[in-house]
């Protein structure tokens, strides 16, 4: 009889565990490098070509192969890292499965060529996964492996690829991780001949992650750490005025890069309420404890970790984190100007009756400068004479539809007072006085409507700009002193494919050096720094999505930013809370909010104006 159950070929099986550790030319870029590192390696050269899949090598100054070793490391489960009798529960090294190198020669084009101290060294070839030449070489100490046409014997899977720049970002992404992972590592990467990304070993970890992270968010970083018994926590994390939409955290884990939700969600929580909502640090973590309070033996890729007790390593990095904010920063970021108090007590003077004469600021986008006010907190002068703004919508121009968010449920069973929400002004309400500088109180023919200054106008300039934007782009301006941005590489690469993009939003960036742009011109009237950080939110948005942008993806991906960069310049561009208002300012806000017609929620999904209808007031007042 037949047995229907057949041992595979050993070609095979090869292909097989390919599928599971080379998913793209980035896993091979991995494998090669924790082969480098665990060889004791301390300088490593890494070239590309075609986002790896032409070319992949990695030349070290590691110990080296002898000729026999070169054999044995193309053998399935044959691993100088692991002992036969080792505890898989107590791994020391980045690699120790025995898998990498088979899997990679089996769906590629690969030569090793190595040597020991003081030995003569080797030269191995293989084509997939047969081996065609051994023969001597003369080369260095160390080992250089390259890897040509990968997955040249299995089109289905490189058919599978994206393109070279969304490639070329995850080789970057991984260097870049091992470029952090050591303080006395020298690593280069090159992309055909062009240096990409270069960390030498007496650069510290402020300099590594000024290359790796930008000079923006380097330039925040904040030092941190814990020791408890065996476990050792420290790092550098960026201070809460400098968080971003899409988190940029390395966390490492005995030396080894992680991706882990708990770690992750330990580091959000350590910042408490100072890290505003959807907001992400960005920085590196390094977690050192006995490895056998780890299993490293979870996935393949072993990119994933799972520790024997999780709530004592949540806890301690969260503690870790939170004394972080209070740490002086690698560079001191500028101190926050003066915000509006919370939590007081309604004071008489809080009630700012209408003042005559000319506004103190345009509510349109407006540069503005301050000036000292004689009581009561800050004035706003204008740098022009004023005018009617000539962003408002409804007083210069017709109102503009957009999509609403989904308001929060409000409950139906509403007793007599209870406020509506959500419903804009018509435009005959006549404002009395505004609260606390925040909130505009306005009468209309049958209620009191108390409006949220800061919400409103930003609805009316995101709708306004929305517009502006699909007609024609917003305007720019030129600035005379450009300023030049020093990015990260993928940050650069999303530069690059959304250059158009940006020059629809009124940015004007020019390639300056490797990874650096120069801004000449920003959204016309929006000042350098709220334009700069602007810019620095949309490139930091995109670098994460790098390989949404290719080909049909590219439209949808860059609508969703600018939808995105455009609730973050109206925010930015907006009266806040605490500004005073004329009058006549608050006069212009009511009617172009009403002339929207959709202006009941700020794009951010906050209610613009709560309306106290006058017959649930006399209700209150008993006179009904």
């Amino acid at each position: 009889m037949t047995s229907r159950i057949k041992l595979l070929p050993e070609n095979l099986i090869n292909r097989i565990a390919a599928g599971e550790v080379v998913e793209r030319p980035a896993s091979v870029l991995k494998e090669l490098l924790e082969n480098s590192l665990d060889a004791g390696a301390t300088r490593i050269e890494v070239d590309i070509e075609a986002g790896g899949k032409r070319l992949i090598r990695v030349s070290d100054n590691g110990h080296g192969l002898n000729r026999e070793e070169l054999f044995l490391c193309l053998e399935r489960h044959a691993t100088s890292k692991l002992a036969p009798d080792s505890d898989l529960f107590a791994i020391g090294t980045l690699g120790f499965r025995g898998e990498a190198m088979p899997s990679i020669a089996s769906v590629s084009r690969m030569t090793v060529t190595s040597q020991e101290e003081n030995q003569p060294g080797h030269r191995l070839t293989v084509e997939g996964g047969k081996i065609l030449d051994l023969s001597p070489a003369a080369t260095n100490q160390g080992t250089v492996v390259e890897v040509r046409d990968l997955f040249f014997n299995v089109p289905a899977r490189r058919k599978f690829l994206k393109t070279e720049a969304t490639e070329t970002a995850h080789l970057i992404e991984v260097t870049q991780r091992y470029a952090l992972s050591r303080p006395n590592l020298r690593l280069r990467l090159r992309d055909t001949g062009r240096e990409v990304l270069s960390v030498d070993e007496h650069n510290d970890m402020s300099a590594r992650a000024m290359k790796v992270l930008g000079r923006e968010v380097a330039s925040s970083l904040r030092r941190f750490g814990l020791e408890r018994d065996d476990l050792k926590i420290e790092g550098y994390l960026s201070g809460p005025e400098a968080s971003r939409a899409n988190p940029g955290l390395f966390v490492f884990v005995s030396g080894r890069p992680v991706r882990d939700k708990l770690l992750n969600r330990a580091i959000v929580q350590g910042y408490g309420r100072s890290l505003p909502h959807g907001r992400f640090p960005s920085g590196v973590v390094f977690i050192d404890l006995d490895p056998a309070r780890v299993d490293v033996n979870v996935h393949p890729a072993k990119t994933e970790v799972r520790f024997r007790e999780p709530g004592q390593i949540f806890d301690a990095l969260a503690k870790a984190v939170s004394g972080a904010i209070d740490v002086s920063p690698l560079a001191e970021p500028p101190s926050p100007g003066p915000g509006p108090s919370a939590g007081r007590e309604i004071a008489v003077s809080d009630l700012r009756l209408p003042r005559a004469g000319p506004g103190e600021r345009d509510l349109g986008l407006t540069r503005f400068s301050m000036g000292r006010a004689p009581k009561g907190g800050p004035r706003l002068n204008l740098t022009g004479p004023p005018t009617t703004p000539p962003w408002m919508v409804g007083e210069t121009g017709p109102s503009v539809a957009s999509p609403e968010p989904k308001p929060a449920p409000v409950a139906t069973a509403r007793g007599a007072g209870a406020p509506e929400v959500g419903t804009e002004p018509g435009e005959n309400a006549i404002p009395l006085a505004q609260l606390h500088d925040s909130y505009i109180l306005a009468q209309g023919p049958l209620a009191l409507y108390v409006i949220d200054q800061h919400a409103a106008h930003e609805r009316i300039l995101f709708n306004s700009m929305k517009q502006s934007l699909s007609d024609r782009g917003l305007p720019s301006q030129k600035l005379l002193l450009p300023e030049t941005i020093e990015l990260s590489p993928q940050e650069s690469l999303a530069v690059e494919k959304l250059l158009k993009p940006l020059q629809r939003l009124g940015f004007m960036p020019e390639p300056f050096g490797e990874r650096a742009w120069t801004l000449r011109g920003i959204p016309a009237k929006l000042g350098l720094k709220e334009a700069k950080d602007a810019f620095l939110e949309v490139i930091a948005s995109a670098k994460n999505r790098l390989r949404d942008l290719d080909g049909a993806g590219l439209e949808r991906v860059v609508e969703e930013l600018s939808d995105g960069w455009l609730y973050g310049l109206a925010c930015k561009a907006a009266v806040k809370a605490g500004d005073r208002l004329s009058h006549e300012e608050m006069g212009h806000l009511i009617k172009s909010l009403a002339k929207l017609g959709a202006g009941g929620y700020c794009p951010h999904g906050r209610p613009t104006t709560i309306v106290l209808k006058l017959s649930d007031l006399e209700a209150r007042f008993g006179r009904t």
